[in-house]
């Protein structure tokens, strides 16, 4: 063919050496010139124009113009104009955005036709979206678009029956492809992609036509169950990425007329689109403390959050790991390593009407109806950051509703975070039906677009563990049949979690005798096992969550596009404290570059075995240790006497003490001077310290570093300038 023979030509004279450099520009000037001859010459190529044709190369952002019907049609939705194949494309946000047409003014189409368009996928869609479609269910009209697995397909009613196209080829993310969909009504169905023939289905018959139907570029008609699991809760969605040169031709056109069009125009930026991911803050060197920041995550998804925040970021300045609370994941805290791999030890979960609602748990409540964060502490020893949501269901029920009060579940967090990144999280669920099972406590890891399971986790390395008596073991990924209950060995309550970074995620549970979650006895770790978690990856491979604004119960990923989770193990554990409404538990957590789970027994001893404190002064009172905020608690009983806290505290190998908090009630606002052993300890990385202002009073809160299984004594004496009283 002609046009076959000048691509020929211009790849010839494109390897031509530089020092041709005339007659390769000649050559190439010829064959530019000879191309568009052959275009508007050569029979069987596109001889007859398109009848729709929308090259969005306009700047409105409400009407688009069909520049060969010269009809100007309504954009719907949230969508913006970005640079193009030719010109300008329409961005579509995978939520809202559309192009709109009546019914009565829509290509009237039957004996054949072609739909043809470029277009750049972010994220694969939720269920079979349209590029064009004028459909009546599966009843009456046409649909060319695309599916969850990222497939082709050209869908229509010929003869009175629905015929499905549907390619095995899927389209690639993030870069412009050319598709296009015909239809003979002597032959059949065709599809291709970039110009190759990719399915086809033959059929004798015209198109029985959806006349009554509207036209849509880009987005379904009306709410469609989400693929895989997802059934009962049907959703709208659009296409999320580009569209471009979208034409629709009142007939068929040939392969040979497709793979032309498709080479006819060369994208300057082939791969128009990257993966965003998830925010966790601007890097900052030589902080600790925690931030209010909004956090911007797409600006599609961002113009459809209502309100703006507030987000909270902890950094510390001894590592270069964080925890973030986001309202992409319902403000759920989450620690993030060196590497931007991101983790969290899951919320509350209850068991209420599965098959309905979906876990009930802040993981449904996709907007954050239910869910907040406020930072409570905040100086130079410590932050405390509150978490308070309720455990809703996929359709925003509470569980365990109290006919009478009208009261639900909800669940209370507190995490008491040290500049040494360990934190202790306490949970506390209030409920009229405590004695039903839930859920608190278990390793997710959250993935960037573009991330699978597998480029965090290392199948023969997932995680260490290690209990009080000193037995550590480490595992790798287990087959078989999936199950979340794959025990290991007893009382083991201390984890790290490997995600290919310097610094890991780690756990201890509180090892107290009594009935724990799991139905046992005291502290449990269950492991995550099975080969038949998805068909795409070796480990349970999830993207119902984060991020994702529709109501989806749950579903399995098919590939790296979107925000996704994965899990690895449970933790159980009794509880601290129970009422008649409430259950409290708790744990510690943070990050650690320990290489093996035993090797933090000694944290784990300071804080479930912490060493005894006494006071060795008048004026003070000891109120204990609070495992609740890993700190010993002293009460100032005379604010008469301004003598220093003295306390001694016996450490010893099984009660080591390893960079202890102490919190001085009613202390006041002024500064301490810190000696240990009677040494002086100046303020500074090692020695910090921070005021609490309540309403009645003012407590004093040191933090310090040091790590000893030996006895020590610990004076704290003020200072005779007041200091800046802090939150």
């Amino acid at each position: 063919m002609m046009v076959n023979s000048i691509f020929t030509i211009m790849g010839f004279a494109s390897w031509l050496p530089g020092k041709w450099r005339f007659m390769k520009s000649a050559i190439m000037m010829w064959t530019v010139l000879c191309l568009g001859l052959a275009l508007f010459v050569e029979p069987g190529f596109a001889q007859e124009e398109p009848v729709t044709w929308w090259r969005f190369d306009d700047q409105k952002i409400d009407r688009t113009k069909d520049v060969a019907g010269g009809q100007s049609d309504k954009i719907v939705g949230i969508c913006k104009r970005v640079e193009g194949v030719s010109g300008t494309a329409l961005k579509l946000d995978g939520f809202t955005s559309a192009v709109f047409r009546p019914a009565a003014a829509a290509p009237k189409l039957s004996n054949g036709f072609t739909v043809e368009a470029w277009i750049a996928v972010r994220a694969y869609p939720w269920g079979w979206c349209p590029i064009v479609s004028q459909r009546q269910a599966k009843q009456a009209g046409y649909f060319f678009g695309i599916d969850a697995q990222g497939r082709l397909g050209l869908h229509m009613s010929v003869a009175g029956e629905w015929i499905e196209c549907t390619s095995q080829t899927k389209l690639p993310l993030l870069k412009w492809t050319h598709v296009a969909g015909c239809f003979d009504s002597a032959t059949g169905l065709r599809l291709y992609i970039d110009g190759k023939p990719v399915g086809s289905i033959e059929s004798r018959g015209k198109m029985y036509a959806a006349k009554q139907v509207d036209l849509l570029v880009g987005r379904n008609h009306g709410p469609e169950p989400a693929m895989f699991e997802t059934k009962k809760l049907p959703v709208y969605f659009s296409v999320d990425g580009l569209l471009d040169e979208v034409k629709i031709y009142n007939r068929p056109l040939s392969g040979t007329d497709i793979e032309l069009i498709s080479k006819s125009l060369r994208p300057k930026q082939p791969r128009p689109l990257e993966h965003s991911r998830l925010p966790s803050g601007p890097p900052v060197e030589g902080r600790f403390g925690a931030f209010y920041e909004h956090l911007k995550y797409h600006p599609s998804w961002d113009a459809h959050w209502r309100g703006s925040g507030p987000d909270i970021v902890v950094v510390f300045d001894k590592a270069p790991f964080r925890l973030v609370c986001w309202r992409g994941i319902s403000y759920a805290p989450c620690w993030i390593t060196e590497k931007g791999n991101w983790f969290t030890n899951e919320f509350m979960e209850r068991g209420v009407d599965r098959e309905n609602r979906g876990c009930s748990e802040s993981m449904s409540d996709k907007r954050a109806v239910f869910s907040h964060v406020k930072i409570l502490e905040n100086n130079d020893a410590r932050a405390v950051v509150y978490w308070r949501h309720s455990p809703v269901g996929i359709n925003y029920q509470q569980p365990y509703v109290d006919k009478e009060t009208g009261w639900g579940d909800w669940s209370e967090e507190y995490h008491t975070i040290y500049p040494d990144g360990v934190a202790v999280r306490k949970v506390v669920m209030y409920s009229g039906n405590l004695e039903q099972w839930h859920e608190y406590c278990q390793s997710i890891e959250i993935l960037h677009p573009g991330q699978r399971p597998e480029d965090i986790l290392d199948e023969h390395r997932i995680l260490s563990l290690a209990n009080m008596k000193g037995k550590g073991k480490t595992y790798g990924w287990i087959g078989g049949a999936p199950s979340y209950k794959h025990p290991t060995f007893p009382g083991a309550n201390i984890q790290i979690t490997y995600l290919r970074s310097h610094y890991n995620p780690f756990l201890i549970i509180d090892d107290r005798p009594g009935m724990n979650d799991f139905g046992g006895q005291g502290p449990a770790i269950t492991l995550v096992v099975g080969d038949n978690w998805s068909k795409h990856s070796k480990f349970p491979w999830r993207n119902h969550w984060p991020v994702t604004q529709v109501p989806i119960i749950g579903r399995y990923a098919v590939a790296a596009d979107r925000p996704a989770h994965t899990y690895t193990s449970t933790q159980h554990g009794a509880a601290l404290e129970t009422t008649h409404n409430s259950l409290t538990k708790v744990i510690l957590c943070g990050m650690t570059n320990k290489k093996e789970a035993v090797e933090l027994l000694p944290l784990a001893r300071s804080w479930l075995r912490a060493a005894e404190m006494k006071i060795a002064s008048k004026g003070y009172r000891a109120i204990g240790y609070d495992l609740t905020e890993r700190a010993y608690v002293v009460q100032r009983t005379d604010e008469r006497v301004n003598d220093p806290l003295v306390c001694r505290i016996n450490a010893d190998r099984l009660h080591p003490l390893i960079n202890p908090a102490l919190v001085v009630k009613d202390w006041g606002d002024r500064s301490p001077l810190l000696k240990v052993d009677g040494n002086v300890v100046p303020r500074g990385p090692s020695f910090r310290f921070g005021h609490i202002n309540r309403l009645d009073g003012v407590d004093l809160v040191v933090w310090m570093e040091t790590e000893t299984t030996s006895s020590c004594t610990i004076e704290l004496d003020f200072c005779k300038i007041a200091s800046q009283g802090h939150m």
